[in-house]
């Protein structure tokens, strides 16, 4: 039985503090079960002591949410590829830039992988102690395939009208006949993405995506306006490695068969690799319109309706754009910019039109 109690810090009854700290405070007192002028003050002392030690704890691997084992694994396997050496200096934000992803996840990663010893807090950077860890030990690909494939359901069942605007975890499991733990990964993974925010009351709200041609029409164009100008603003700079790390994940597409449960790890390269462009330009309101943009057709792309072919020319594309950057020519890498966005708006509407 567990008592609920004001928590002592924070000042709401946030703590469920188990029956047996009450009793061991009272015991400690000496006042039996009686209760007592200081029974309200130890009580909240245990329930502080008892908070702590829950939220305080060193997250394990099968605690830790699936995107954030995820990324940790992105992050070994990066690590390794470049040969990083024990004591390597390592930086949050800039691991979120490569990424493409808040910090917040890459927060909950590299907490995961200093409980693992993998890497070591020194002030507000991290350094790297064991890059030799097998990735594989963090477990949990058939999970982030069960998630991903949810996901992927929510997209088609949000692109075609079928799904409010607004629902709760229940509704989704019983809907998807998905367990909750499931359902809350993926709710949790789409609001580090934006893509869903908790109402304040109950449920979760899906982010505005495209609700007509007309409306995906005028986001192509906008991206037009802005996008290829972007690299040839003065302050263009590509961070240093970034370029390699895009050049390897779309190769990654390239060089293997395209599974059931890829179009989010697709979509996500795809929006990393138009966010770190804008980002390079140096200019803050261009990266805030991709990222936007970004927004609006993450849902679209996961559920993906255009074939392994047309993933095959959008990653080369891209491989082409980072050619030109690399060899210095961002006037190259404009024009391409400008064809690969101008074929992309041609592909067809696939989706359904929804009431505005």
């Amino acid at each position: 039985m567990a008592e609920r109690l004001v928590h002592p810090v924070l000042g709401h009854p946030a703590v469920q503090a188990p029956a047996r700290l009450r009793r061991a405070a009272e015991f400690e007192k000496g006042k039996g079960f009686g209760g007592g002028a200081g029974h309200g003050k130890l009580l909240a002392s245990a329930a502080l002591w008892w908070h702590t030690e829950q939220f305080m704890a060193k997250p394990s691997i099968h605690d830790t949410p699936a995107l954030h084992r995820s990324l940790a694994r992105d992050m070994l396997r990066r690590w390794q590829s470049l040969g990083a050496a024990p004591g390597a200096r390592l930086s949050r934000l800039a691991l979120a830039k490569e990424l493409g992803v808040s910090r917040t996840p890459v927060a909950g990663a590299m907490a995961l992988l200093e409980a693992l010893g993998v890497v070591e807090s020194d002030g507000r950077h991290l350094l790297l102690r064991d890059p030799g860890f097998d990735p594989a030990r963090l477990g949990g690909e058939a999970e982030g395939d069960a998630i991903d494939a949810f996901i992927m359901r929510l997209a088609r069942d949000r692109r075609m009208g079928e799904l409010e605007d607004e629902v709760s975890e229940r509704q989704l499991q019983a809907r998807y006949e998905l367990g909750r733990a499931v359902v809350a990964d993926a709710l949790r993974r789409l609001s580090e993405l934006g893509a869903v925010t908790r109402n304040r009351g109950h449920g979760w709200r899906f982010a505005a995506g495209y609700s007509s041609p007309e409306d995906r029409a005028a986001s192509y164009r906008f991206r037009l306006m802005l996008e290829p100008p972007a690299m040839l603003e003065p302050a263009f700079a590509l961070p240093s490695g970034w370029a390699r790390m895009m050049r390897e994940k779309h190769e990654g597409f390239l060089s293997r068969r395209w599974g059931a449960t890829d179009p989010v790890a697709f979509f996500e390269t795809n929006a990393a690799f138009h966010a770190g462009l804008a980002e390079a330009s140096g200019n803050r309101f261009v990266l805030q319109a991709i990222e936007q943009q970004n927004q609006l057709r993450r849902f679209s792309n996961y559920d993906w309706q255009r074939g392994e072919e047309r993933v095959r020319v959008s990653a080369s594309e891209h491989i082409g754009i980072l050619d030109a950057l690399e060899a210095g020519d961002r006037a190259e890498a404009a024009e391409r910019m400008y064809r690969h966005l101008a074929g992309t708006a041609a592909l067809p509407w696939n989706g359904r039109r929804l009431a505005t």
